[in-house]
């Protein structure tokens, strides 16, 4: 890599961006990716500190080259989703909302959650094995927003509609789409919001114990609650954030446990040891690309690097989970690694706030697919669709006896 330049979206690195991530953590962790116009950070301690330092901002509007947004007055209410997104948000509204959000989605209120995403699971699976084969990017995709679907308790007449909303607010967050395939994927946003409109006052007016919605409707800060539009806009970030990530965690799961056998057959011994394994696959093949990008609320030195108010950094969560200083081995896939100190959910604040029941699909998903198929193969390598963000499957194939 004499000559090195950084491409993200290059086959090599889809299939094996590991040797790239190295060359970057050893030779420049703060590389200066001049497409970009972005700084990239590699090591662990410094990804670390980005997500932990309140001078860097997910609100994109604070990049250096941000240029004013021109919905068309027909996508209002989806710049109204974009503008009460917790990124957006004002610091007095940022902090009681996400501590609303983070008590609603506990690992113990998900775990109380963890019957319905076997139902949806099986149920999937049920619909998308053919004959002995499963090809787990179209078993994964849809999973996501039909869990969402089932823990907000969407009517049933609603869940077709609702389902294709969430797909296409996952597809919305690719921004490498061009502008008229955006417009089109939303255009129905408005009847969709509507929708959620309708489902919240009747939720309002009749609470339930048991859905997710009713739990978020009701839940209180300090006597403070949410509005009506920060809580379609965190249904709104649902569907984003658990679409294409989690789809691309269970696939890239299977295909690292079958790349592991020896593993694999000590699961097959000790199921106990899929949640274990299920985060080691999250960090040995950690699936994003440059991650989301963070901007300077302010010129700073950070790293060694001067870095200029509203410039782009890249915090690359996936070169950190192989840095050598915090992980030994990081090359060895080991099912009983100590993951006290992943960042494959993010830190602190910005830590996903529905890390819990995004594992949760993930430690169902595969534990029911290897438990179902104990003889599955892949067949061949997975097939890449273009993603701005993520190394995305479009299609792995596996054989299923």
């Amino acid at each position: 890599m004499d000559e090195f330049a950084l491409d993200m979206d290059g086959p090599s690195f889809l299939a094996d961006p590991h040797p790239t991530y190295r060359w970057l953590r050893e030779c420049a962790p703060a590389y200066v990716w001049q497409p970009r116009h972005a700084v990239v950070f590699s090591r662990y301690r410094d990804v670390k500190a980005i997500l932990n330092d309140r001078r860097f901002s997910n609100n994109y509007r604070a990049w250096e080259f941000a240029q004013p947004e021109q919905w068309p007055p027909e996508l209002a209410d989806f710049q109204k989703l974009l503008d009460n997104g917790l990124s957006l948000l004002p610091d007095h509204r940022h902090g009681p909302v996400r501590r609303l959000v983070s008590s609603s989605l506990t690992v113990r209120s998900v775990e109380r959650m963890q019957s319905r995403i076997q139902r949806a699971v099986d149920e999937l699976l049920d619909v998308t094995v053919d004959g002995g084969r499963l090809d787990i990017s179209k078993f994964a995709a849809p999973l996501p927003a039909r869990v969402i679907c089932d823990l907000l308790a969407i009517p049933a007449e609603m869940r077709e509609d609702l389902c294709a909303f969430g797909l296409a607010a996952a597809k919305s967050a690719n921004i490498a789409l061009p502008p008229d395939e955006l417009i089109a994927s939303i255009s129905p946003t408005p009847r969709w919001v509507a929708m959620l409109r309708r489902v919240i006052a009747e939720r309002r007016e009749n609470p339930r114990e048991d859905d997710l919605l009713s739990t978020l409707i009701t839940a209180r800060d300090d006597g403070a609650k949410l509005s009506e539009e920060e809580l379609l806009s965190l249904v709104f970030t649902f569907f984003v954030a658990g679409g294409d990530s989690t789809k691309n965690a269970i696939a890239w799961g299977v295909h690292t446990l079958l790349r592991h056998p020896a593993a694999l057959a000590e699961i097959h011994r000790d199921a106990s040891l899929m949640r274990n394994a299920a985060e080691e696959t999250m960090r040995f093949e950690m699936f994003a690309k440059s991650g989301f990008p963070k901007y300077c609320t302010e010129a700073m030195e950070f790293a060694g690097v001067s870095l200029r108010k509203g410039q782009m950094v890249l915090p690359l969560i996936a070169a950190a989970l192989r840095d050598e200083d915090v992980f030994p081995e990081p090359d060895r896939f080991d099912i009983r690694r100590d993951l006290r100190q992943t960042i494959s959910f993010g830190s602190g604040q910005q830590t996903c706030l529905g890390a819990a029941l995004a594992r949760m699909q993930l430690v169902t998903a595969l534990g029911t697919l290897f438990r179902r198929f104990p003889e599955m193969k892949p067949l061949g390598e997975p097939e890449f669709e273009p993603h701005p963000l993520i190394r995305s499957m479009k299609k792995f194939e596996v054989a299923l006896h």
